[in-house]
């Protein structure tokens, strides 16, 4: 994916984890929710931190800031993103709101998670990394 033209711009939903502030297509950001306690996952990676119960589905809760290596956030807020095929929760430490996302939205990196991370991408005045939905829940369901 290439430059982000004025007429192609999509709406996100922009939030941080710690210092780092990520964006999600807004179509697929169901919620925010604060997390109740979780059930841990025996032999799960560390990023996730266990699942809930949430309107009759169980949701796992991703640390994005493990999973990306720049520590952990405790927090027990989450964006809810829901897929055709699932729907997981990735910590959010602030919630900045909806705005539009500019910039050359390019893989961020060659391999594991950070070829799902797209940028550089500036969103609500700040530096975002945009999260490509499908490719992360693909990335995340091979059990990284």
């Amino acid at each position: 994916m290439g430059l982000i033209e004025p007429e192609a711009r999509q709406s996100y939903l922009v939030f941080a984890c710690g210092s780092s502030w990520y964006a999600v297509p807004a179509e697929s950001a169901a919620e925010v929710v604060t997390f109740p306690e979780l059930t841990r996952v025996p032999g799960a990676p560390v990023h996730l931190l266990g699942v809930f119960a949430h309107r009759g589905e169980v949701i796992p809760v991703v640390d994005i800031g493990l999973l990306v290596g720049k520590g952990s956030q405790s927090t027990r807020r989450a964006v809810l993103v829901r897929l055709p095929r699932g729907t997981l929760a990735l910590t959010a430490s602030t919630v900045a709101g909806v705005s539009q996302v500019t910039g050359t939205l390019e893989p961020l990196g060659a391999s594991g998670v950070h070829v799902h991370l797209r940028g550089p991408a500036k969103g609500a005045q700040r530096d975002v990394a945009v999260i490509e939905p499908e490719g992360l829940f693909d990335y995340l369901s091979q059990g990284a």
